[in-house]
């Protein structure tokens, strides 16, 4: 009797662990198709509140940012690439995403280092320089959230969504675009962002006044993959954590024309890297 008292308790409690077991492990996940009509609602939400509840305050940042351009060695007969920007500085950091503004002012460190190529940056002035694409605006176009590709055009992307407790996650894939993932909570804050490019894509930039070219540039995008992680604070505000970004330039040309239309600086075929680490401090 005793043997077979001991025998169901065993099976009752052996039960109850399971069930204990499926209760505290085992969470319902869904993944399905979304519509477009759908996913439409889903990403209005989810910039609504990135725009809403983006943090005003300024945080300090580490930005680490490196930028490389490939050269030939006529003696070898290889490539290489050749260091132009090598950069570890502390920033203080304030983004107004509603206003597309991004402010930063440099914190004095002297953990701070900027390597910077003059040889290379000595020809150009101002916005004229590479060095304004391959750092400020792999920078900026980033941290834009809202405005990044997958969120505004809609139509180009096919979407998965999958649902895990509070947690959900949208994969999004454009054969001619982006392809990635975001995830959310259950009040629509953006928990981390990850993509990269399927198909390089080409860049046009040129102004004129009076008529006259000032200059003219064009190159393609090759790569670019961009890792983005987000926390919220106290305050239940989210702010970027980690941001990291690598960028490929391909067939970079420039022309810089004088008043009477000479042109006074010309670049043909140049290829560039680009790395970004954005890190909350």
């Amino acid at each position: 009797m005793k043997n077979i008292l001991y025998i169901v308790l065993f099976l009752f409690c052996s039960s109850t662990v399971f069930a204990q077991i499926e209760d505290t492990e085992m969470e319902e996940m869904v993944i399905e198709r979304v519509s477009k009509k759908n996913m439409l609602d889903i990403i209005n939400n989810v910039k609504q509140q990135t725009y809403k509840n983006y943090t005003r305050s300024n945080y300090k940042y580490v930005v680490i940012q490196r930028a490389f351009i490939e050269k030939r060695d006529s003696v070898k007969k290889t490539d290489f690439y050749d260091t132009l920007v090598n950069s570890r500085l502390d920033y203080d950091v304030s983004i107004n995403l509603p206003s597309k503004k991004i402010n930063k002012s440099k914190i004095n460190t002297n953990l701070n280092k900027s390597q910077l190529n003059e040889k290379f940056f000595e020809r150009y002035s101002g916005n004229d320089s590479p060095l304004y694409w391959l750092t400020e605006i792999v920078l900026r176009k980033y941290v834009n959230i809202p405005e990044l590709d997958f969120f505004n055009n809609i139509t180009d992307y096919q979407f998965d969504r999958m649902v895990k407790g509070k947690v959900t996650t949208v994969s999004f894939f454009s054969e001619n675009f982006y392809e990635g993932e975001f995830v959310y909570d259950e009040k629509y804050n953006l928990k981390s962002i990850t993509f990269h490019l399927n198909v390089p894509y080409p860049i046009d930039h040129s102004q004129m006044k009076n008529g006259k070219y000032m200059f003219d540039k064009n190159w393609v995008y090759k790569t670019e993959t961009v890792k983005i992680k987000f926390k919220l604070d106290a305050q239940q505000k989210i702010y970027i954590d980690t941001l990291e970004a690598y960028e490929e330039i391909q067939n970079y040309n420039f022309k810089r024309y004088d008043s009477t239309g000479k042109i006074t600086i010309e670049d043909k075929g140049l290829n560039f890297r680009s790395f970004l680490n954005l890190e909350r401090k």
